[in-house]
């Protein structure tokens, strides 16, 4: 039976557990739960640390690895201007509508219910017998094409919940076509959030996993109860703000900062990505695919070429930011022991040849991110890194906030200190491992 709307409800809405430092507090879920990433850090976390900078009403908070905007959102609640920048598409458009608070949201009442009634006249007229979605519009039908199928990993989605999720989209677009293109991207949301918690067949923790395959799920009652909470959010928070500072949301890549002005941020929290193996757009494949963000392979290793290399699924033969830490003894030093391991025991696959590599291409993007980043900071500008430490390669510790400290002090930074954050379960360890939040100070 498709899970009911009380039911999503019942799953979703439950309170924060405060003895896990990363658990969201339930004061802090309207606009951030909107669609979360797996690896976000807590709005609570922000605070922390807009607090000790003292940060100001006439100061520009700048996150460079913005994701899911849990910084911007933060600070717009707190009346602080921010900018973020992200070079995944679905992390754009998550921190734009996250950030977009002046909709009409009796507009958005209206269109949400003409959504509704549209997508599910054409579920009851279509019928769910077809078995495929390939190819040509047939009968009227919307599908996906066989490169998009292609991208989507197998399992992750069943045939009823992908057909319902197909007519809600075609529901969405139909019905947005005439107004503000952030509009669309606000029901699109929503079918994201339907799409990661409910619809679809996988879960994270904090992996990503398949999950036992749906025959059916209720797709439009998820999108109706989701809309409802976002519409009342957006009613909250227009009533409790007479005028909203500006936010930006960029497309760029976090190792060139174009775009920015120099000396115009007043300074940075954000989140990197780990040096790890976790292929960060496999973690949000299924809604880029549904949404139309990635259409193919093509677009695909694009979207990958412009992030921080961090994995062996987004190394290059052409890769040169290995080049910016060729002197870095310590980094070099881990490189040469994940190789040598690897050798030790007889691990020869494509990836594990190339696990020396992702950490000398990950701390090179990173010297390459704190040069560009220097010139757009404002003197003495303090910044807030959270990153973990690793074990991902061979069990080879790589101790990330200690050796991007190094590297941000090569590129004109003075590192102020290392607070420790939490500790975190190692899969492949077996073992906790620290996340910190590295704080340099522009010299």
């Amino acid at each position: 039976m498709p899970a009911t709307a009380v039911q999503i409800s019942a799953q979703y809405l439950v309170n924060g557990d405060t003895e896990n430092p990363n658990v969201v507090l339930k004061e802090d879920r309207p606009i951030h739960d909107w669609y979360r990433l797996v690896l976000s850090y807590p709005p609570h976390l922000v605070r922390k640390y807009l607090e000790a900078f003292s940060v100001g009403k006439h100061d520009v908070m700048l996150d460079p690895f913005c994701g899911a905007g849990t910084t911007l959102v933060e600070c717009r609640k707190n009346g602080i201007s921010a900018i973020g920048i992200d070079a995944h598409p679905i992390a754009v458009l998550a921190s734009k509508v996250k950030t977009c608070w002046d909709l009409p949201v009796d507009l958005l009442g209206e269109l949400a219910q003409k959504i509704h009634r549209r997508a599910g006249r054409e579920m009851a007229r279509a019928g769910f017998d077809a078995p495929s979605l390939l190819g040509r519009m047939v009968a009227n039908q919307p599908i996906l094409t066989e490169d998009e199928i292609k991208l989507i990993p197998e399992g992750f989605l069943s045939q009823k919940p992908l057909r319902r999720l197909l007519f809600l989209r075609a529901g969405i677009e139909d019905e947005t076509a005439e107004h503000d293109h952030s509009i669309l991207d606000f029901f699109r949301l929503a079918l994201c959030h339907v799409v990661v918690n409910g619809a679809g067949n996988f879960a994270f923790g904090p992996e990503i996993y398949r999950t036992k395959a749906k025959d059916d799920y209720d797709v439009l009652g998820h999108f109706a109860l989701q809309v409802d909470t976002m519409i009342r959010d957006l009613r909250q928070i227009q009533a409790a703000h007479r005028r909203f500072c500006p936010c930006s949301v960029l497309d760029g890549d976090a190792r060139i900062l174009d775009g920015l002005e120099a000396n115009s941020c007043d300074a940075v929290i954000c989140s990197p990505p780990y040096p790890n193996e976790k292929d960060y757009t496999r973690l949000t494949r299924v809604e880029s695919v549904l949404l139309g963000l990635i259409r193919d392979r093509k677009q695909l290793r694009s979207v990958k070429q412009s992030l921080l290399r961090s994995n062996t699924r987004n190394v290059f033969v052409d890769d040169q930011d290995g080049e910016w830490v060729k002197g870095n003894t310590r980094i070099q030093g881990i490189c040469h022991a994940i190789e040598k391991r690897r050798e030790e025991l007889g691990k020869t696959s494509g990836f594990e040849r190339l696990y020396h590599r992702v950490v000398a291409h990950y701390f090179g993007g990173m010297a390459r991110h704190f040069e560009a980043l220097r010139a757009k900071l404002k003197a003495r500008s303090r910044c807030a890194y959270v990153v973990g430490d690793q074990l991902s390669f061979l069990l080879v510790p790589v101790p990330t906030a200690s050796l991007l400290a190094e590297i941000a002090e090569a590129h004109g930074f003075k590192t102020m200190a290392c607070d420790p954050w939490r500790t975190r379960f190692g899969t492949k360890s077996g073992t906790r491992v620290r996340e910190e939040v590295l704080i340099l100070e522009k010299r």
